[in-house]
């Protein structure tokens, strides 16, 4: 097949949008529709149908259909479209997870044979660049288009039956977020994943900066790309997540209520009302006339209960304020980190474990102190396993970091 003109296609497309927009809203459209279609889409100016008709499948605007007897705009073209008037294409968990795994593969190749076969290097490299930035369009694909069902539904513009608007909701959150959820979790398979390509791009740049600076310069654009996706990510899933998460929980009530509903008709329809037992569940009310207060008499008696005033002199407990063994005293944490700074351990949150324990300090004092050592103070990971640590009740899960220095000595 010969090579299509981008100039070409790009012009065709400039001058007949129009068109080609409304053949891909029609998704499906046989010759003579087709026909028709082009005759009330075209100008005085442009060429006749048939030839209009003849550049559409040339340029590859349209190809047949399995079964022949009609047209459709190919996947490509149409998601490109699409991609153009911000209407993107959900991407299931099952596709991320296949490129999650294609990116495992990729990494150990990268790992094992790379150092053996320079020349492999520029094509491994090649592929972990396109699935990386493939995820990253993905998830970025689904928000954008969560974020324009949630806008469709809250308007309804289009006065759909409220059951299948929930049913919509339900089914994007429960086939799109949960599964993909399950996937970009820190503890799951994609960030364990990109932490070790990570890892080993950094590894492999170390080693090819002074032999081969070209590959070692694109190791660490590849890195940068990953950090940035492993960025996006996140960010984009958690927005399609609360962009959703209010019509679900609202489906949800909304189904329980009506499966409730249902059987309640059901049961009247076979069983008759009084089956309900209402005067007992609801004490619904009953008509009568003895035994009620009339206003006044209401109005006088709570008129007497704000006048009330109690004779009995009410005495709280004594305070606890005063007694220091009844308060436990903060832990110093200054104190802390400059004696972390001074034996700089290898594992900075057992060593701060250790201490605030003794002191008698709480989870709270814990995790404060190993947040600021972590920002003020200049550590570098001891390890890449995840390690739990125990404090009390608690359980830590956290990679062990080391002080490596002094604030003074990092910033010089």
């Amino acid at each position: 097949m010969a090579a299509r003109s981008p100039q070409r296609f790009l012009n065709f497309a400039a001058d007949n949008y129009p068109l080609l927009r409304a053949l891909l809203d029609a998704r499906s459209i046989h010759w003579d529709q087709l026909l028709a279609l082009i005759v009330r889409h075209r100008r005085s100016a442009d060429p006749e149908p048939d030839t209009i008709r003849e550049n559409l499948m040339s340029l590859g605007f349209l190809e047949r259909q399995p079964d022949g007897d009609a047209l459709e705009m190919p996947q490509p073209i149409a998601r490109f479209f699409r991609f153009l008037n911000r209407e993107h294409h959900l991407t299931s968990a099952g596709q991320i997870r296949a490129y999650v795994d294609e990116i495992g593969r990729l990494e150990r190749e990268l790992d094992e044979n790379a150092a053996r076969r320079p020349e492999h290097l520029e094509l491994v490299l090649t592929e972990l660049t396109e699935r990386i930035e493939q995820i990253r369009h993905d998830i970025a694909g689904n928000r954008e288009a969560i974020t324009d069902a949630v806008i469709r539904f809250q308007s309804n513009r289009e006065e759909r039956p409220l059951r299948d608007v929930y049913e919509q909701v339900i089914w994007l959150w429960e086939r799109y977020v949960v599964p993909i959820q399950d996937l970009i979790d820190p503890e799951q398979i994609m960030e364990e994943q990109w932490s070790r390509l990570e890892s080993t791009l950094r590894d492999r740049e170390q080693k090819l900066d002074v032999e081969r600076p070209d590959f070692a310069g694109w190791l660490r654009e590849l890195r940068l790309r990953l950090q940035r996706t492993r960025r996006q990510v996140s960010g984009d899933f958690r927005e399609a997540m609360l962009e959703l998460q209010p019509l679900y929980r609202r489906a949800l009530r909304e189904s329980e209520t009506a499966q409730a509903v249902s059987r309640i008709l059901d049961r009247v329809r076979s069983d008759g009302l009084n089956s309900l037992a209402l005067d007992e569940y609801l004490g619904a009310p009953v008509l009568r006339h003895e035994g009620l207060f009339s206003d006044l008499a209401v109005k006088s008696y709570l008129f007497h209960l704000a006048d009330y005033d109690p004779q009995t002199e009410v005495e709280l407990d004594e305070s606890v304020e005063g007694d220091e063994s009844a308060t436990r005293g903060r832990i110093d944490l200054p104190a802390l980190i400059n004696a972390l700074t001074s034996e700089q351990p290898d594992d900075t949150m057992r060593w701060l474990a250790d201490r605030i324990e003794a002191q008698g300090g709480s989870i709270r004092d814990l995790l404060m102190g190993y947040g600021r050592a972590v920002r003020k103070l200049p550590v570098q990971e001891s390890g890449t396993a995840m390690t739990e640590y125990r404090f009390g009740p608690y359980r830590i899960k956290a990679r062990p970091h080391a002080v490596v220095g002094t604030p003074e000595e990092n910033s010089e």
